[in-house]
């Protein structure tokens, strides 16, 4: 199996215990953006390559694998290093949003133009919004609203009839 000289020097890295190899590299293999690319996906070492990124651009490129040689801890396997992807971030009311939008048929680019007021309305009234659009007891106890205010969703503008001789007028 091929393997990279830059997992080569990765390796080396965490689990060599001797600096000899790091003197036979050529200046030109050891590309110290890369390796702080590496070392900075990996959650582990915040804190060491916070320290390392100061010297990426400042020093030789043999000097910052030795700095960071020395700083990150030996181990007897590279420590595996997950790609980092954009964080993906749920909207707040997303439960309201996808039946607002399977209601009015929005497109994204339709919704992404009104969301912001969407959402400064649904602020405004949530219990007449959860209680129109049947959201679960679980989201009402979320946002602390009482569950019993369903069952007034609607009562304000409707006119109870009346029975007897108030119909009447007596």
């Amino acid at each position: 199996m091929y393997e990279s000289p830059l997992g080569t020097m990765l390796d080396n890295l965490f689990t060599n215990k001797k600096t000899d190899w790091i003197l036979k590299l050529d200046d030109n293999e050891i590309q110290p953006v890369v390796i702080q690319i590496m070392l900075v996906m990996n959650d582990n070492l915040r804190v060491q390559t916070r320290w390392l990124d100061k010297y990426v651009f400042s020093l030789p490129p043999k000097m910052y694998l030795s700095l960071a040689w020395s700083v990150l801890p030996k181990t007897p396997k590279r420590p595996y290093s997950k790609y980092i992807g954009k964080e993906k971030t749920e909207d707040e009311f997303k439960f309201i949003f996808d039946k607002i939008r399977k209601h009015y048929e929005l497109s994204d680019n339709d919704f992404i133009a009104i969301r912001s007021r969407l959402l400064e309305e649904i602020r405004k009234d949530m219990p007449s919004w959860f209680s129109y659009y049947g959201v679960p007891k679980k989201y009402w106890k979320q946002y602390y609203i009482n569950f019993n205010l369903i069952k007034e969703f609607g009562q304000k503008d409707r006119v109870v009839p009346q029975k007897g001789l108030e119909a009447w007028g007596m």
